[in-house]
């Protein structure tokens, strides 16, 4: 190859590298961005991501399951502040139950991405031990769902939250 083709074969290199936006933290790391694998190798001082031509897997996390955890409402019902949740989340059906209020139900979803969803509730069983028609918002975060739940009763606002953990 002469002088020309090494300088392109170095620029396609080195323009490759600079496709992945992730940071080197130690020489020989694999990173995996936009389904490619870069290895870190040192260039000159400096630690640089270099493709290497192999596909790699990208965990995305998933909403489905069932997650379980503690509510806490404001201002405090009946039964207390704190109670317990166990949502269960499929492909376009939801329902949620409140073991420790004796209430459940099921959930309508309203929107949904890969790492959010808005689901509205309806209360089937134990209707006059919880609020019925309150809206809940789920956001997976750090493995765990950010739980939150706005609703109200008699013209009283209230709103619930919890971190709800994978089953």
């Amino acid at each position: 190859m002469g002088r020309l083709g090494t300088v392109i074969a170095a620029m396609m290199i080195f323009a490759a590298a600079g496709e992945a936006s992730a940071q080197c933290a130690k020489e020989g790391e694999e990173l995996c961005q936009g389904g490619q694998t870069y290895r870190c190798e040192k260039t000159g001082s400096e630690l640089t991501p270099i493709f290497q031509n192999v596909p790699c897997g990208v965990d995305v996390p998933t909403l489905t399951g069932t997650w379980v955890g503690k509510g806490h409402q404001s201002p405090a019902g009946d039964a207390g502040a704190d109670w317990s949740i166990a949502m269960t989340i499929g492909d376009g059906v939801a329902s949620i139950d409140y073991p420790s209020l004796g209430c459940g139900g099921s959930l309508s979803q309203t929107s949904r991405d890969e790492t959010s969803a808005q689901y509205h509730e309806s209360i089937t069983y134990g209707q006059d031990k919880c609020i019925d028609g309150g809206d809940i918002t789920v956001r997976f975060f750090k493995g765990n769902l950010s739980w939150t739940w706005v609703g109200q009763a008699d013209g009283q606002p209230y709103n619930a939250v919890a971190v709800l953990t994978r089953q």
